[in-house]
C-alpha cells in the first residue's frame, strides 16, 4: 500500500498517467500497435526526450535553457557541413557534439560565473547560436552519408534500439551525478538560491555543470535529428525549446525550481509526442490542429501542475467547496 501511494504522489506520475491514457487513445483511433510504430515513434520522438531531459536540469536549479533548440539546429547544420566537405561521419559528429558541449559551458560560465539571469542569458545564446547555424548553412539542404542513419536505426550490443540506448546514456550520467553529494546540493539550490550560497554550496559549479549536461543533452538530440533525416535545417530544432519547458512542467518539474525529475521530462515529452500522433491520425482540419493541440497541452499542464502540488489541492478544494478564501 505504501508503495502504491509514494508511486500515486511521484512528481512525474501524472505524466505517465497522461501519457498511457493517451497512448490508449492514438491506439484505438489507429485499430491498434505494433512493433513498428513503438520503433518509429521512438526514433522520431528521441531528440525531444534528450532536449526534455537538458532542460529539466536546468529547471531543478530554479534556471532554464531557452537555447537548447538553436544548440540542436548548430549541431545538424555542423554535421551536414563537414560530412559535405569530405570529413567522416564520426569525424563530423564528434566536433559537432564538442560545439553542443562548448555552446552549453557558454551559458554555465555566464549563468554561473557571471551570475548573469538564465533566461536573459540564453535568450541572447540561442540567438547567437541560431545565427551561426544560418550562418554555416542559410538554407535547408546538405547530405549526410547514410552510414549514420543504418547506426540510428539499427540496435547498440545487438539488442537495444541506438535511440534508447543515446537516453540510457543520458539518464546514467544525471543518475549518477545525483548519487553524488552535488545532487542533495542542486535540490537544495533549486529550493532557495540565499541558503545554498549561505550553506557553502559550491553554486557556481553547479550552474555551470547543469548547463554542460544541457549542452550535452541537446548535442545528441542534434546526432539523432541528423541521422534521422540525413539532411540539415538551420531551424530544424526552432520550436524545441519551448516545447522541453512544457514538457518538464507537465512531467511535475516546477518552474521555481528544487522538485521534479529527468523522469518527468521524459513522460512530459512523450505526452507531448503522442498528443501530435493523435490530432494527425484524427484528420482533423490542419487550421485547427494547433488549436486542438494548444487547449490539450493547457489540460494537460494545468492538471500536472494541480496534482504535483498539494497545497494547490488544498486551496482549490477550499474554493470549490465554497469555503473562506485561502
Amino acid at each position: 500500500m505504501n508503495r502504491l501511494k509514494k508511486a500515486i504522489t511521484w512528481s512525474a506520475f501524472p505524466s505517465l498517467l497522461l501519457f498511457v491514457v493517451f497512448l490508449l487513445i492514438n491506439g484505438i483511433i489507429t485499430g491498434g500497435y505494433s512493433s513498428y510504430f513503438f520503433r518509429s515513434f521512438l526514433n522520431t520522438n528521441t531528440p525531444a526526450i534528450c532536449v526534455a531531459i537538458g532542460v529539466t536540469a536546468t529547471i531543478l536549479v530554479a534556471g532554464t535553457d531557452i537555447s537548447l533548440g538553436s544548440i540542436v539546429s548548430l549541431v545538424n547544420v555542423v554535421i551536414v557541413t563537414l560530412c559535405g566537405k569530405g570529413y567522416s561521419v564520426g569525424t563530423a559528429v564528434g566536433i559537432a557534439l564538442f560545439c553542443a558541449v562548448l555552446c552549453g559551458m557558454i551559458n554555465g560560465f555566464l549563468i554561473g560565473v557571471m551570475r548573469v539571469n538564465p533566461l536573459l542569458t540564453t535568450f541572447a545564446t540561442s540567438t547567437v547560436f541560431g545565427g551561426i547555424a544560418l550562418w554555416i548553412l542559410p538554407y535547408p539542404g546538405g547530405y549526410i552519408d547514410y552510414i549514420l542513419g543504418d547506426w540510428y536505426l539499427g540496435d547498440m550490443l545487438g539488442f537495444i534500439p541506438t535511440p534508447l540506448f543515446l537516453i540510457f546514456v543520458l539518464m546514467i550520467i544525471w543518475i549518477v551525478f545525483l548519487k553524488l553529494p552535488q545532487g542533495i546540493h542542486l535540490y537544495a539550490l533549486g529550493k532557495d538560491v540565499k541558503k545554498a550560497y549561505a550553506s557553502g554550496i559550491n553554486v557556481v559549479a553547479l550552474r555551470f555543470f547543469v548547463h554542460t549536461f544541457a549542452g550535452l543533452a541537446a548535442g545528441i538530440a542534434g546526432i539523432c535529428i541528423s541521422a534521422n533525416t540525413c539532411a540539415g535545417s538551420p531551424t530544424v530544432g526552432e520550436n524545441m525549446s519551448m516545447s522541453s519547458i512544457a514538457a518538464a512542467v507537465i512531467g511535475g518539474v516546477s518552474l521555481n525550481g528544487g522538485i521534479g525529475s529527468a523522469w518527468g521530462g521524459i513522460f512530459g515529452a512523450c505526452f507531448l509526442s503522442i498528443l501530435i500522433s493523435i490530432v494527425v491520425s484524427a484528420n482533423i482540419s490542419s487550421v485547427v490542429q494547433s488549436f486542438i493541440q494548444g487547449l490539450i497541452l493547457l489540460a494537460g499542464v494545468v492538471f500536472s501542475v494541480i496534482a504535483a502540488d498539494p497545497d494547490l489541492k488544498k486551496k482549490l478544494r477550499v474554493i470549490f467547496r465554497g469555503g473562506e478564501k485561502p
